[in-house]
């Protein structure tokens, strides 16, 4: 389960660093002036994202001694820190890597 979770989030955090206008439709900053339904799309897509990590954790409960009852506090708080690196890259013009140092923060957020 954890290892199902760290594979997700190097995914998603190696995608945007392969393609940085992508990036931008994930985090909404190109869809400003679009149709709100494309907002939404992607609205639903970091749902189902975080809906399957929260999958990944309580896989992970039942194969660990972790809370199965944290599932859904971990699956946002991966989701949150996927999407501030998403921001951050963004942000910085694409010169921060979101992967820049991502394999020990997720060492330490999935404990």
């Amino acid at each position: 389960g954890l290892q199902q979770a760290r594979t997700i989030i190097r995914m998603l955090l190696e995608f945007a660093e392969q393609n940085p206008g992508m990036t931008k439709v994930l985090i909404g900053d190109a869809l400003v002036n679009e149709d709100e339904r494309l907002q939404q799309r992607m609205n639903q897509f970091v749902d189902r994202v975080e809906l399957a990590l929260r999958q990944c954790w309580k896989i992970a409960a039942t194969q660990e001694s972790l809370r199965e009852e944290e599932a859904t506090l971990r699956a946002g708080l991966l989701m949150a820190f996927v999407m501030g690196r998403w921001h951050r890259f963004a942000k910085s013009g694409f010169q921060k890597r979101p992967t820049e140092t991502a394999a020990q923060q997720i060492a330490l957020l999935l404990g």
